[in-house]
């Protein structure tokens, strides 16, 4: 049984006063434990609203899957409730958004943007929560970490900012199982994600 496994996939939007549109049709993908697949298509073709739909993160009602299944691990993600699926994102998969700057939000601290998923599914406490975000950051080579912490703005570059995305996607042998990213062409984000691999593979 694959890791992920979509088979026949249809995403629709329902349009007030038009009728809706099928942005996805019969996308069917099949993902090992391990491998990296890439999804290749031209631009409005659907790849990021599938991306998109393996973590339920569309516009619903607006959006809705009139067909087709999602699994992962063998369970059905289009019917988990939404509790349980707030526990799998950033839990056992994790999703590297398309633009690296709008990923942070600069009216709260990194710190405390940092440290929430820690805190949420590590169950680490505050304190034990920014000592390995300092380290996560520390690993994909980021200066002057405690002082950026502390700060109420996002990281200065788009590099940084992606870096600090892919953060906490390696921080766990679960979140390991999956990781989505849209745009995986942008910026250097291939680069920083094999760069991440080679140093937790020195680390562990």
């Amino acid at each position: 049984m694959s890791l992920l496994q979509i088979e026949n996939l249809g995403v629709s939007f329902h349009l007030e006063d038009e009728d809706d549109v099928e942005a996805v049709r019969g996308a069917s993908l099949n993902v090992e434990r391990g491998e990296t697949v890439a999804l290749v298509g031209e631009s409005g073709s659907g790849k990021s609203v599938t991306a998109l739909s393996v973590l339920q993160l569309l516009p619903y009602p607006r959006a809705s899957h009139p067909h087709g299944s999602i699994r992962f691990d063998s369970e059905e993600l289009l019917l988990l409730p939404a509790e349980q699926m707030q526990e799998l994102r950033g839990g056992r998969i994790a999703m590297v958004f398309q633009e690296p700057m709008t990923s942070l939000n600069p009216l709260h601290s990194i710190e405390k943007q940092l440290c929430e998923t820690l805190i949420l599914h590590r169950g680490l406490l505050l304190a034990q929560a920014r000592d390995r975000a300092i380290e996560l950051l520390q690993l994909v080579g980021l200066p002057n970490v405690e002082e950026r912490l502390d700060a109420n703005e996002a990281l200065k570059t788009e590099a940084e900012q992606l870096r600090s995305d892919i953060k906490a996607i390696r921080e766990q042998p679960e979140v390991q199982e999956r990781i989505v990213r849209d745009e995986l062409g942008y910026l250097r984000s291939g680069e920083i994600i094999l760069e991440l691999n080679q140093k937790n593979r020195k680390t562990q």
